[in-house]
């Protein structure tokens, strides 16, 4: 299982859409890897488990591949309500 630890987002940075890359950990704590968004979808889409992990909250969310109206891939949490588990609630780098 990987989790995302930090997100990378372009401008304005309101919506999961706007996500192009993550920092991720293969466990919720050691060695950092970054990815980009399309590809984060596409191991989602082979069967890869992401989980968002929120260090300062310790809150975490299943993270799944969806596609925008223009068809372009992104990854998003599954709703559950909770703000903190939200990939736009991670750190930014």
């Amino acid at each position: 299982m990987r989790y995302i630890r930090a997100v990378h987002v372009d401008s304005p940075g309101t919506r999961n859409e706007h996500i192009s890359s993550v920092k991720y950990t293969f466990s919720t704590s050691g060695a950092v890897f970054a990815a980009t968004r399309d590809g984060v979808a596409a191991e989602i889409r082979a069967g890869h488990i992401y989980r968002t992990h929120n260090d300062q909250t310790g809150a975490e969310a299943p993270v799944i591949a969806a596609t925008s109206m223009s068809g372009r891939p992104y990854i998003t949490t599954i709703a559950d309500g909770r703000e903190s588990n939200n990939l736009l609630g991670l750190p930014r780098f």
